[in-house]
Protein backbone atom coordinates (compact mmCIF):
# COMPACT_ATOMS: atom_id res chain seq x y z
CA UNK A 1 0.00 0.00 0.00
CA UNK A 2 1.51 3.31 -1.09
CA UNK A 3 1.17 6.61 0.74
CA UNK A 4 -1.77 7.71 -1.42
CA UNK A 5 -3.85 4.63 -0.62
CA UNK A 6 -2.82 4.83 3.03
CA UNK A 7 -4.00 8.45 3.32
CA UNK A 8 -7.35 7.62 1.71
CA UNK A 9 -7.81 4.56 3.89
CA UNK A 10 -7.12 6.63 7.00
CA UNK A 11 -9.65 9.27 5.95
CA UNK A 12 -12.30 6.64 5.18
CA UNK A 13 -11.62 5.02 8.56
CA UNK A 14 -12.08 8.31 10.41
CA UNK A 15 -15.27 9.08 8.47
CA UNK A 16 -16.80 5.63 9.00
CA UNK A 17 -15.95 5.72 12.70
CA UNK A 18 -17.57 9.15 13.07
CA UNK A 19 -20.74 8.16 11.22
CA UNK A 20 -21.28 4.63 12.53
CA UNK A 21 -19.12 3.97 15.61
CA UNK A 22 -18.87 7.05 17.84
CA UNK A 23 -19.62 10.70 16.90
CA UNK A 24 -16.52 12.01 18.64
CA UNK A 25 -15.16 15.52 18.25
CA UNK A 26 -11.65 14.10 18.05
CA UNK A 27 -12.66 11.89 15.13
CA UNK A 28 -14.27 14.81 13.33
CA UNK A 29 -11.19 17.02 13.74
CA UNK A 30 -8.94 14.17 12.61
CA UNK A 31 -11.19 13.67 9.60
CA UNK A 32 -10.98 17.37 8.76
CA UNK A 33 -7.19 16.99 8.57
CA UNK A 34 -7.13 13.63 6.80
CA UNK A 35 -9.50 14.62 3.99
CA UNK A 36 -7.49 17.51 2.43
CA UNK A 37 -4.29 15.48 2.69
CA UNK A 38 -5.95 12.51 1.00
CA UNK A 39 -7.54 14.76 -1.62
CA UNK A 40 -4.23 16.42 -2.50
CA UNK A 41 -2.36 13.12 -2.81
CA UNK A 42 -5.10 11.49 -4.87
CA UNK A 43 -5.45 14.37 -7.31
CA UNK A 44 -1.68 14.52 -7.73
CA UNK A 45 -1.51 10.78 -8.31
CA UNK A 46 -4.33 10.82 -10.87
CA UNK A 47 -2.79 13.77 -12.72
CA UNK A 48 0.60 12.07 -12.72
CA UNK A 49 -0.72 8.81 -14.10
CA UNK A 50 -2.70 10.51 -16.83
CA UNK A 51 0.38 12.52 -17.80
CA UNK A 52 2.45 9.34 -18.07
CA UNK A 53 -0.26 7.64 -20.12
CA UNK A 54 -0.39 10.63 -22.48
CA UNK A 55 3.38 10.64 -22.92
CA UNK A 56 3.41 6.91 -23.67
CA UNK A 57 0.66 7.33 -26.22
CA UNK A 58 2.62 10.09 -27.95
CA UNK A 59 5.77 7.96 -27.97
CA UNK A 60 3.82 5.04 -29.40
CA UNK A 61 2.68 7.16 -32.35
CA UNK A 62 6.26 8.20 -33.04
CA UNK A 63 7.39 4.55 -32.90
CA UNK A 64 4.79 3.55 -35.52
CA UNK A 65 5.97 6.34 -37.82
CA UNK A 66 9.54 5.09 -37.50
CA UNK A 67 8.45 1.56 -38.35
CA UNK A 68 6.62 2.76 -41.49
CA UNK A 69 9.57 4.89 -42.65
CA UNK A 70 12.00 2.01 -42.23
CA UNK A 71 9.84 -0.83 -43.57
CA UNK A 72 11.16 -0.29 -47.10
CA UNK A 73 14.80 -0.70 -46.00
CA UNK A 74 16.71 -3.91 -46.62
CA UNK A 75 16.40 -6.53 -43.92
CA UNK A 76 20.15 -6.67 -43.61
CA UNK A 77 20.24 -2.98 -42.66
CA UNK A 78 16.97 -2.97 -40.54
CA UNK A 79 18.74 -2.74 -37.21
CA UNK A 80 20.92 0.20 -38.22
CA UNK A 81 17.95 1.97 -39.86
CA UNK A 82 15.85 1.63 -36.72
CA UNK A 83 18.74 3.05 -34.74
CA UNK A 84 18.89 5.96 -37.14
CA UNK A 85 15.17 6.51 -36.84
CA UNK A 86 15.40 6.43 -33.09
CA UNK A 87 18.25 8.92 -33.24
CA UNK A 88 16.07 11.23 -35.31
CA UNK A 89 13.32 11.00 -32.67
CA UNK A 90 15.82 11.70 -29.96
CA UNK A 91 16.74 14.92 -31.72
CA UNK A 92 13.03 15.75 -31.94
CA UNK A 93 12.53 15.04 -28.24
CA UNK A 94 15.66 16.63 -26.93
CA UNK A 95 14.53 16.18 -23.35
CA UNK A 96 14.63 12.36 -23.75
CA UNK A 97 17.99 10.60 -23.64
CA UNK A 98 17.42 7.12 -25.06
CA UNK A 99 20.79 6.67 -26.72
CA UNK A 100 21.85 4.17 -24.12
CA UNK A 101 18.93 1.84 -24.87
CA UNK A 102 18.75 -0.61 -27.76
CA UNK A 103 15.45 -0.27 -29.67
CA UNK A 104 12.97 -3.10 -29.27
CA UNK A 105 11.53 -4.95 -32.23
CA UNK A 106 8.39 -3.29 -33.56
CA UNK A 107 5.85 -5.88 -32.32
CA UNK A 108 7.32 -6.04 -28.82
CA UNK A 109 7.36 -2.26 -28.54
CA UNK A 110 3.69 -2.01 -29.53
CA UNK A 111 2.63 -4.74 -27.09
CA UNK A 112 4.62 -3.25 -24.22
CA UNK A 113 3.21 0.20 -24.87
CA UNK A 114 -0.36 -1.13 -24.93
CA UNK A 115 0.12 -3.08 -21.68
CA UNK A 116 1.63 -0.04 -19.96
CA UNK A 117 -1.19 2.20 -21.15
CA UNK A 118 -3.91 -0.24 -19.98
CA UNK A 119 -2.21 -0.59 -16.61
CA UNK A 120 -2.18 3.16 -16.13
CA UNK A 121 -5.84 3.35 -17.07
CA UNK A 122 -6.72 0.71 -14.49
CA UNK A 123 -4.74 2.50 -11.81
CA UNK A 124 -6.31 5.82 -12.73
CA UNK A 125 -9.81 4.30 -12.57
CA UNK A 126 -9.07 2.87 -9.12
CA UNK A 127 -7.82 6.23 -7.89
CA UNK A 128 -10.82 8.00 -9.38
CA UNK A 129 -13.17 5.65 -7.49
CA UNK A 130 -11.14 6.19 -4.33
CA UNK A 131 -11.45 9.94 -4.81
CA UNK A 132 -15.21 9.61 -5.27
CA UNK A 133 -15.47 7.56 -2.06
CA UNK A 134 -13.45 10.18 -0.16
CA UNK A 135 -15.70 12.97 -1.41
CA UNK A 136 -18.95 11.12 -0.62
CA UNK A 137 -17.83 10.20 2.90
CA UNK A 138 -16.67 13.74 3.61
CA UNK A 139 -19.98 15.19 2.42
CA UNK A 140 -21.87 12.75 4.66
CA UNK A 141 -19.71 13.78 7.64
CA UNK A 142 -20.42 17.44 6.96
CA UNK A 143 -24.14 16.70 6.71
CA UNK A 144 -24.11 14.75 9.98
CA UNK A 145 -22.15 17.36 11.90
CA UNK A 146 -23.60 20.57 10.48
CA UNK A 147 -27.23 19.51 9.97
CA UNK A 148 -28.36 21.60 12.99
CA UNK A 149 -26.91 24.70 11.30
CA UNK A 150 -28.20 23.82 7.84
CA UNK A 151 -31.74 23.07 9.07
CA UNK A 152 -32.14 25.03 12.33
CA UNK A 153 -35.86 24.24 12.61
CA UNK A 154 -36.98 27.82 13.15
CA UNK A 155 -40.49 26.90 11.97
CA UNK A 156 -40.80 23.99 14.41
CA UNK A 157 -44.23 23.51 16.02
CA UNK A 158 -44.57 21.57 19.29
CA UNK A 159 -47.69 20.67 21.21
CA UNK A 160 -47.10 17.94 23.78
CA UNK A 161 -48.15 16.86 27.28
CA UNK A 162 -45.62 17.10 30.08
CA UNK A 163 -46.31 15.99 33.63
CA UNK A 164 -49.89 14.80 34.12
CA UNK A 165 -51.05 14.59 37.74
CA UNK A 166 -54.40 13.48 39.18
CA UNK A 167 -55.93 16.96 38.73
CA UNK A 168 -53.71 18.87 36.28
CA UNK A 169 -51.73 18.53 33.08
CA UNK A 170 -48.78 20.60 31.89
CA UNK A 171 -48.68 21.38 28.17
CA UNK A 172 -45.54 22.41 26.33
CA UNK A 173 -46.03 24.57 23.23
CA UNK A 174 -43.75 26.01 20.58
CA UNK A 175 -45.54 28.24 18.10
CA UNK A 176 -43.50 30.76 16.06
CA UNK A 177 -46.23 32.05 13.75
CA UNK A 178 -47.94 34.63 15.99
CA UNK A 179 -51.58 35.11 16.98
CA UNK A 180 -53.38 34.58 20.29
CA UNK A 181 -53.74 30.95 21.38
CA UNK A 182 -56.67 29.20 23.02
CA UNK A 183 -56.85 25.79 24.71
CA UNK A 184 -60.09 23.81 24.68
CA UNK A 185 -60.59 20.45 26.32
CA UNK A 186 -63.20 17.87 27.22
CA UNK A 187 -63.49 14.39 28.66
CA UNK A 188 -63.26 11.23 26.63
CA UNK A 189 -64.97 7.92 27.20
CA UNK A 190 -63.13 4.85 28.40
CA UNK A 191 -62.50 3.83 24.78
CA UNK A 192 -60.97 7.25 23.93
CA UNK A 193 -64.15 8.27 22.09
CA UNK A 194 -65.53 11.74 22.93
CA UNK A 195 -68.41 11.46 25.36
CA UNK A 196 -71.78 12.48 23.98
CA UNK A 197 -73.26 15.82 24.96
CA UNK A 198 -70.03 16.89 26.66
CA UNK A 199 -69.20 20.42 25.54
CA UNK A 200 -65.74 21.81 25.00
CA UNK A 201 -64.39 23.89 27.85
CA UNK A 202 -62.00 26.76 27.31
CA UNK A 203 -58.85 27.01 29.40
CA UNK A 204 -58.48 30.62 28.35
CA UNK A 205 -56.95 32.73 25.63
CA UNK A 206 -53.34 33.81 26.00
CA UNK A 207 -50.76 35.71 24.03
CA UNK A 208 -48.40 33.72 21.82
CA UNK A 209 -44.86 32.96 22.99
CA UNK A 210 -42.14 35.34 21.88
CA UNK A 211 -38.60 35.14 20.60
CA UNK A 212 -37.36 35.73 24.17
CA UNK A 213 -38.18 32.07 24.94
CA UNK A 214 -37.60 30.79 21.40
CA UNK A 215 -41.39 30.86 20.92
CA UNK A 216 -41.90 28.21 23.62
CA UNK A 217 -44.24 28.27 26.59
CA UNK A 218 -45.58 25.89 29.20
CA UNK A 219 -49.12 26.18 30.51
CA UNK A 220 -51.36 23.91 32.57
CA UNK A 221 -54.90 22.64 32.62
CA UNK A 222 -56.25 22.69 36.17
CA UNK A 223 -59.18 21.19 38.09
CA UNK A 224 -59.22 17.94 36.12
CA UNK A 225 -60.73 14.68 37.35
CA UNK A 226 -58.46 11.79 38.44
CA UNK A 227 -58.08 8.68 36.25
CA UNK A 228 -59.94 10.43 33.44
CA UNK A 229 -59.16 10.64 29.72
CA UNK A 230 -59.12 14.04 28.04
CA UNK A 231 -58.71 15.52 24.61
CA UNK A 232 -57.11 18.97 24.30
CA UNK A 233 -57.24 21.15 21.21
CA UNK A 234 -54.94 24.10 20.54
CA UNK A 235 -56.50 26.91 18.51
CA UNK A 236 -54.98 30.07 17.08
CA UNK A 237 -56.69 33.39 16.63
CA UNK A 238 -54.98 35.02 13.67
CA UNK A 239 -55.66 38.75 13.15
CA UNK A 240 -56.19 38.11 9.43
CA UNK A 241 -59.05 35.72 10.22
CA UNK A 242 -61.21 38.45 11.81
CA UNK A 243 -61.49 36.77 15.21
CA UNK A 244 -61.98 33.34 13.68
CA UNK A 245 -59.99 30.48 15.18
CA UNK A 246 -57.95 27.83 13.42
CA UNK A 247 -57.26 24.39 14.91
CA UNK A 248 -53.51 23.86 15.15
CA UNK A 249 -53.33 20.44 16.79
CA UNK A 250 -54.90 18.18 19.40
CA UNK A 251 -53.69 15.51 21.81
CA UNK A 252 -55.03 13.05 24.35
CA UNK A 253 -53.93 11.98 27.81
CA UNK A 254 -55.19 10.29 30.97
CA UNK A 255 -54.84 11.82 34.42
CA UNK A 256 -53.17 9.92 37.24
CA UNK A 257 -55.06 8.21 40.09
CA UNK A 258 -55.67 10.00 43.36
CA UNK A 259 -52.44 10.09 45.43
CA UNK A 260 -52.34 7.06 47.69
CA UNK A 261 -54.78 4.97 45.66
CA UNK A 262 -53.62 1.60 44.27
CA UNK A 263 -52.46 2.01 40.71
CA UNK A 264 -51.23 0.29 37.58
CA UNK A 265 -48.43 2.20 35.84
CA UNK A 266 -46.50 1.30 32.72
CA UNK A 267 -43.66 3.61 31.69
CA UNK A 268 -40.50 3.63 29.56
CA UNK A 269 -37.09 4.76 30.75
CA UNK A 270 -33.68 5.40 29.22
CA UNK A 271 -31.22 8.10 28.23
CA UNK A 272 -28.93 9.36 25.46
CA UNK A 273 -30.18 10.16 21.96
CA UNK A 274 -28.52 11.55 18.83
CA UNK A 275 -30.66 12.17 15.71
CA UNK A 276 -29.68 10.05 12.71
CA UNK A 277 -27.04 7.98 14.48
CA UNK A 278 -25.89 5.56 13.12
CA UNK A 279 -25.88 7.82 10.07
CA UNK A 280 -28.10 7.33 7.04
CA UNK A 281 -28.18 9.71 4.06
CA UNK A 282 -31.65 11.21 4.29
CA UNK A 283 -33.50 14.50 4.09
CA UNK A 284 -35.53 13.56 7.19
CA UNK A 285 -33.26 12.38 10.03
CA UNK A 286 -34.92 10.27 12.68
CA UNK A 287 -34.29 8.81 16.14
CA UNK A 288 -34.44 5.03 15.88
CA UNK A 289 -34.93 4.49 19.60
CA UNK A 290 -38.02 6.70 19.65
CA UNK A 291 -39.33 4.85 16.61
CA UNK A 292 -38.92 1.59 18.53
CA UNK A 293 -40.65 2.95 21.65
CA UNK A 294 -43.58 3.99 19.45
CA UNK A 295 -44.21 0.29 18.80
CA UNK A 296 -45.05 -0.08 22.53
CA UNK A 297 -46.64 3.32 23.12
CA UNK A 298 -50.32 2.35 23.06
CA UNK A 299 -50.31 1.33 26.71
CA UNK A 300 -47.55 3.61 28.05
CA UNK A 301 -48.59 6.11 30.72
CA UNK A 302 -45.38 8.16 30.51
CA UNK A 303 -41.70 8.21 29.58
CA UNK A 304 -39.00 9.06 32.12
CA UNK A 305 -36.05 10.42 30.15
CA UNK A 306 -32.82 10.11 32.13
CA UNK A 307 -30.65 12.77 30.50
CA UNK A 308 -28.51 13.54 27.42
CA UNK A 309 -31.52 14.56 25.36
CA UNK A 310 -29.08 16.62 23.29
CA UNK A 311 -25.32 16.32 22.73
CA UNK A 312 -24.05 19.89 22.85
CA UNK A 313 -20.42 18.81 22.56
CA UNK A 314 -20.63 15.89 20.13
CA UNK A 315 -19.50 15.70 17.43
CA UNK A 316 -18.79 19.45 17.54
CA UNK A 317 -19.40 22.13 20.15
CA UNK A 318 -21.01 25.01 18.27
CA UNK A 319 -20.89 27.57 21.07
CA UNK A 320 -22.16 28.65 24.47
CA UNK A 321 -25.05 30.95 23.59
CA UNK A 322 -28.64 30.04 24.39
CA UNK A 323 -29.36 29.76 20.65
CA UNK A 324 -26.56 27.20 20.24
CA UNK A 325 -28.37 24.97 22.73
CA UNK A 326 -31.89 25.74 21.50
CA UNK A 327 -30.93 24.70 17.98
CA UNK A 328 -30.06 21.20 19.19
CA UNK A 329 -33.39 20.79 21.00
CA UNK A 330 -35.19 21.83 17.84
CA UNK A 331 -33.20 19.26 15.87
CA UNK A 332 -34.47 16.50 18.19
CA UNK A 333 -38.11 17.61 18.28
CA UNK A 334 -38.36 18.04 14.51
CA UNK A 335 -37.58 14.35 13.84
CA UNK A 336 -40.68 12.44 12.84
CA UNK A 337 -40.50 9.83 15.62
CA UNK A 338 -39.98 12.45 18.33
CA UNK A 339 -42.86 14.51 16.97
CA UNK A 340 -45.22 11.52 17.14
CA UNK A 341 -43.98 10.09 20.43
CA UNK A 342 -44.07 13.25 22.55
CA UNK A 343 -47.61 14.07 21.38
CA UNK A 344 -48.79 10.58 22.25
CA UNK A 345 -47.03 9.87 25.57
CA UNK A 346 -46.26 12.39 28.35
CA UNK A 347 -42.51 12.73 28.80
CA UNK A 348 -40.67 14.06 31.86
CA UNK A 349 -36.95 14.75 32.09
CA UNK A 350 -33.77 15.10 34.05
CA UNK A 351 -30.72 16.60 32.42
CA UNK A 352 -27.17 15.26 32.39
CA UNK A 353 -23.75 16.44 31.26
CA UNK A 354 -24.25 16.56 27.48
CA UNK A 355 -27.05 19.09 27.85
CA UNK A 356 -24.17 21.30 29.00
CA UNK A 357 -20.73 19.83 28.27
CA UNK A 358 -19.12 16.42 28.75
CA UNK A 359 -18.68 15.38 32.42
CA UNK A 360 -19.94 18.73 33.71
CA UNK A 361 -19.03 19.41 37.34
CA UNK A 362 -18.52 23.19 37.47
CA UNK A 363 -21.84 24.25 38.99
CA UNK A 364 -23.27 27.51 37.66
CA UNK A 365 -20.13 28.51 35.75
CA UNK A 366 -20.64 29.31 32.05
CA UNK A 367 -22.14 27.87 29.93
CA UNK A 368 -24.48 26.48 32.59
CA UNK A 369 -26.76 29.53 32.40
CA UNK A 370 -27.34 29.20 28.65
CA UNK A 371 -27.67 25.42 28.81
CA UNK A 372 -30.17 25.48 31.68
CA UNK A 373 -32.24 28.23 30.03
CA UNK A 374 -32.63 26.16 26.85
CA UNK A 375 -33.32 23.00 28.87
CA UNK A 376 -36.10 24.71 30.83
CA UNK A 377 -37.66 26.18 27.69
CA UNK A 378 -37.88 22.80 25.96
CA UNK A 379 -38.00 20.20 28.74
CA UNK A 380 -37.65 21.42 32.30
CA UNK A 381 -40.74 23.59 32.72
CA UNK A 382 -43.02 20.74 31.64
CA UNK A 383 -41.71 18.57 34.50
CA UNK A 384 -43.54 18.13 37.83
CA UNK A 385 -43.41 21.14 40.17
CA UNK A 386 -40.06 21.69 41.86
CA UNK A 387 -38.54 24.02 44.48
CA UNK A 388 -37.92 27.53 43.14
CA UNK A 389 -35.22 27.61 40.45
CA UNK A 390 -34.38 23.96 41.00
CA UNK A 391 -34.34 21.02 38.58
CA UNK A 392 -34.90 18.24 41.14
CA UNK A 393 -38.49 17.30 41.90
CA UNK A 394 -40.83 14.59 43.19
CA UNK A 395 -44.32 13.41 42.28
CA UNK A 396 -46.71 10.53 42.76
CA UNK A 397 -48.85 8.33 40.55
CA UNK A 398 -51.43 6.81 42.88
CA UNK A 399 -49.39 5.06 45.56
CA UNK A 400 -46.23 5.02 43.42
CA UNK A 401 -43.71 7.75 44.33
CA UNK A 402 -40.88 9.26 42.27
CA UNK A 403 -37.93 11.47 43.15
CA UNK A 404 -35.70 12.91 40.40
CA UNK A 405 -32.21 14.10 41.34
CA UNK A 406 -30.21 16.90 39.81
CA UNK A 407 -26.77 15.25 39.68
CA UNK A 408 -24.89 18.05 37.87
CA UNK A 409 -25.47 21.50 39.30
CA UNK A 410 -24.43 20.89 42.91
CA UNK A 411 -21.63 18.35 42.63
CA UNK A 412 -18.13 19.06 43.89
CA UNK A 413 -15.41 20.16 41.48
CA UNK A 414 -12.95 17.33 40.86
CA UNK A 415 -9.88 19.53 40.54
CA UNK A 416 -10.47 21.10 43.97
CA UNK A 417 -10.60 17.80 45.82
CA UNK A 418 -7.60 16.16 47.47
CA UNK A 419 -7.78 12.71 49.01
CA UNK A 420 -9.47 14.00 52.14
CA UNK A 421 -11.77 16.28 50.18
CA UNK A 422 -12.70 13.48 47.79
CA UNK A 423 -14.10 11.46 50.67
CA UNK A 424 -16.37 14.42 51.46
CA UNK A 425 -17.36 15.11 47.85
CA UNK A 426 -21.02 15.65 47.15
CA UNK A 427 -23.10 15.12 44.05
CA UNK A 428 -26.43 16.35 45.41
CA UNK A 429 -25.37 19.28 47.55
CA UNK A 430 -26.64 19.97 51.05
CA UNK A 431 -30.03 21.49 50.15
CA UNK A 432 -31.04 18.77 47.71
CA UNK A 433 -29.91 16.01 50.04
CA UNK A 434 -32.07 17.41 52.86
CA UNK A 435 -35.03 17.69 50.48
CA UNK A 436 -34.53 14.08 49.35
CA UNK A 437 -34.21 12.78 52.92
CA UNK A 438 -37.47 14.47 53.87
CA UNK A 439 -39.21 12.96 50.85
CA UNK A 440 -37.83 9.52 51.70
CA UNK A 441 -39.24 9.71 55.21
CA UNK A 442 -42.61 10.87 53.91
CA UNK A 443 -43.10 8.10 51.34
CA UNK A 444 -41.57 5.24 53.32
CA UNK A 445 -44.95 4.10 54.63
CA UNK A 446 -47.30 5.92 52.25
CA UNK A 447 -46.13 4.62 48.85
CA UNK A 448 -46.14 0.99 47.82
CA UNK A 449 -43.28 1.46 45.32
CA UNK A 450 -40.63 4.18 45.13
CA UNK A 451 -38.37 5.15 42.24
CA UNK A 452 -35.29 7.36 42.55
CA UNK A 453 -34.14 8.84 39.24
CA UNK A 454 -30.43 9.48 38.79
CA UNK A 455 -28.85 10.51 35.49
CA UNK A 456 -25.67 8.57 36.39
CA UNK A 457 -25.50 5.03 37.84
CA UNK A 458 -24.87 4.14 41.46
CA UNK A 459 -23.31 0.76 40.71
CA UNK A 460 -19.51 0.48 40.91
CA UNK A 461 -19.55 -1.93 37.95
CA UNK A 462 -18.26 0.72 35.55
CA UNK A 463 -14.77 1.37 36.80
CA UNK A 464 -12.76 3.08 34.04
CA UNK A 465 -11.21 6.53 34.54
CA UNK A 466 -14.28 8.38 33.25
CA UNK A 467 -16.83 6.58 35.41
CA UNK A 468 -14.54 6.71 38.44
CA UNK A 469 -15.05 10.48 38.44
CA UNK A 470 -18.37 11.07 36.71
CA UNK A 471 -20.68 8.43 38.23
CA UNK A 472 -21.50 7.78 41.87
CA UNK A 473 -18.22 5.81 42.05
CA UNK A 474 -16.50 9.19 42.35
CA UNK A 475 -18.67 10.14 45.37
CA UNK A 476 -18.38 7.04 47.59
CA UNK A 477 -19.10 8.66 50.96
CA UNK A 478 -22.34 10.33 49.91
CA UNK A 479 -23.39 7.18 48.03
CA UNK A 480 -22.87 5.11 51.17
CA UNK A 481 -24.96 7.58 53.18
CA UNK A 482 -27.82 7.38 50.69
CA UNK A 483 -27.76 3.59 50.47
CA UNK A 484 -27.79 3.36 54.24
CA UNK A 485 -31.04 5.37 54.18
CA UNK A 486 -32.67 3.41 51.36
CA UNK A 487 -31.70 0.10 52.97
CA UNK A 488 -34.66 0.54 55.28
CA UNK A 489 -37.17 1.57 52.59
CA UNK A 490 -39.07 -1.34 51.03
CA UNK A 491 -39.64 -1.62 47.28
CA UNK A 492 -37.34 1.24 46.32
CA UNK A 493 -35.66 1.12 42.91
CA UNK A 494 -33.04 3.31 41.25
CA UNK A 495 -33.32 4.27 37.57
CA UNK A 496 -30.23 5.56 35.77
CA UNK A 497 -28.59 5.88 32.35
CA UNK A 498 -25.45 7.58 30.98
CA UNK A 499 -23.11 4.63 30.32
CA UNK A 500 -24.47 3.57 26.89
CA UNK A 501 -24.82 0.08 28.34
CA UNK A 502 -27.44 -1.74 30.38
CA UNK A 503 -26.99 -3.26 33.81
CA UNK A 504 -29.43 -4.58 36.40
CA UNK A 505 -27.64 -4.63 39.75
CA UNK A 506 -28.66 -5.31 43.33
CA UNK A 507 -26.82 -2.65 45.32
CA UNK A 508 -25.28 -3.21 48.77
CA UNK A 509 -28.43 -1.74 50.32
CA UNK A 510 -30.57 -4.45 48.73
CA UNK A 511 -32.22 -1.94 46.37
CA UNK A 512 -32.28 -2.75 42.66
CA UNK A 513 -30.84 -0.41 40.06
CA UNK A 514 -31.85 -0.53 36.40
CA UNK A 515 -29.33 1.45 34.38
CA UNK A 516 -30.44 1.64 30.76
CA UNK A 517 -28.91 3.46 27.79
CA UNK A 518 -28.60 4.49 25.06
CA UNK A 519 -32.06 4.95 23.59
CA UNK A 520 -30.39 5.94 20.32
CA UNK A 521 -26.63 6.57 20.42
CA UNK A 522 -23.25 4.91 20.09
CA UNK A 523 -22.03 1.92 22.04
CA UNK A 524 -18.74 0.02 22.22
CA UNK A 525 -19.46 -3.67 21.59
CA UNK A 526 -15.79 -4.70 21.78
CA UNK A 527 -14.30 -2.03 24.04
CA UNK A 528 -14.72 -1.34 27.72
CA UNK A 529 -15.19 -3.42 30.81
CA UNK A 530 -18.05 -3.86 33.23
CA UNK A 531 -17.07 -5.60 36.43
CA UNK A 532 -19.91 -7.74 37.66
CA UNK A 533 -20.56 -8.44 41.33
CA UNK A 534 -18.46 -5.63 42.76
CA UNK A 535 -18.09 -5.50 46.54
CA UNK A 536 -21.54 -5.84 48.06
CA UNK A 537 -23.27 -5.87 44.66
CA UNK A 538 -24.98 -8.62 42.70
CA UNK A 539 -25.19 -8.23 38.92
CA UNK A 540 -28.30 -9.83 37.49
CA UNK A 541 -27.81 -8.77 33.87
CA UNK A 542 -25.43 -6.72 31.77
CA UNK A 543 -25.59 -5.87 28.09
CA UNK A 544 -23.12 -3.74 26.13
CA UNK A 545 -24.00 -4.13 22.38
CA UNK A 546 -26.88 -2.25 20.80
CA UNK A 547 -27.37 1.32 19.59
CA UNK A 548 -30.96 1.14 20.89
CA UNK A 549 -31.65 0.04 24.45
CA UNK A 550 -34.48 1.11 26.76
CA UNK A 551 -36.50 -0.30 29.61
CA UNK A 552 -40.25 -0.57 30.13
CA UNK A 553 -41.45 -1.06 33.69
CA UNK A 554 -44.84 -2.42 34.64
CA UNK A 555 -45.89 -1.56 38.20
CA UNK A 556 -49.09 -2.90 39.74
CA UNK A 557 -50.03 -2.14 43.34
CA UNK A 558 -53.67 -3.22 43.08
CA UNK A 559 -53.17 -6.85 44.02
CA UNK A 560 -52.61 -6.45 47.76
CA UNK A 561 -49.84 -5.56 50.21
CA UNK A 562 -47.10 -6.96 47.93
CA UNK A 563 -46.81 -4.92 44.72
CA UNK A 564 -45.60 -6.29 41.39
CA UNK A 565 -42.71 -4.63 39.52
CA UNK A 566 -41.53 -6.02 36.19
CA UNK A 567 -38.63 -4.64 34.15
CA UNK A 568 -38.36 -5.41 30.42
CA UNK A 569 -35.24 -4.59 28.41
CA UNK A 570 -35.77 -3.82 24.72
CA UNK A 571 -33.09 -3.57 22.07
CA UNK A 572 -33.44 -3.55 18.30
CA UNK A 573 -30.63 -6.14 18.18
CA UNK A 574 -33.09 -8.73 19.54
CA UNK A 575 -36.25 -9.39 17.54
CA UNK A 576 -36.11 -5.82 16.17
CA UNK A 577 -37.22 -4.56 19.57
CA UNK A 578 -40.67 -6.09 19.22
CA UNK A 579 -40.19 -8.44 22.18
CA UNK A 580 -38.16 -8.05 25.40
CA UNK A 581 -34.52 -9.09 25.26
CA UNK A 582 -34.56 -9.66 29.04
CA UNK A 583 -37.29 -9.63 31.70
CA UNK A 584 -36.95 -9.39 35.45
CA UNK A 585 -39.69 -9.79 38.04
CA UNK A 586 -38.59 -7.87 41.13
CA UNK A 587 -38.83 -9.39 44.58
CA UNK A 588 -41.11 -6.97 46.39
CA UNK A 589 -42.27 -7.10 49.97
CA UNK A 590 -45.32 -6.02 51.93
CA UNK A 591 -45.00 -2.31 52.55
CA UNK A 592 -47.55 -1.76 55.31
Amino acid sequence: MNIVNAASALHLLFSASLLWVVPSQHLFLADMVAFPVSLFLLVREIASKWSIATAIERLRRHSIEICIDDAQSESSSRESSISGAVNRRIKYHEHLDLSQYKPLPEKAAVLLTKASRDGHKRLSLFNALLLLADLVMFIMCLDFVYRPLLTPGLDLFIFRPGHVSHNSAKLHIRYPDGGDLELRYKELGSDWIPARNVPWESAGVFEPPTNATDFTMTTALMNLQPSTKYIVALHCRQPTLHSQTALLSSLEFKTAPIPGDPAHLRFATGSCIKPNFPYRPTLSPDIRGFASILDHSDDLDMIVFLGDFIYADLPLYFGSTVEDYRRLYRQVYRTKSAYRLVRKVPMIHVYDDHEIMNNWHAGDAPPMGSALAAYNEYNGLANPPSPTNRAYYNFTYGDIAFYAWDTRRYRSRWETENEVGRSRATMLGKEQKVHFTQWLAAVNHTAAVKFVISSVPLTFGWSNEDSSQDTWRGYPTERAEILELTRHVPNLFFLSGDRHEMAAVELPSGNMEFSTSPISQFTFPLVGQFRANMTGETTLHHRRPGHVKYGILDVDTRSGPVPRVTYNLYTTDVRQGKQPAWTYEAKCSAWR
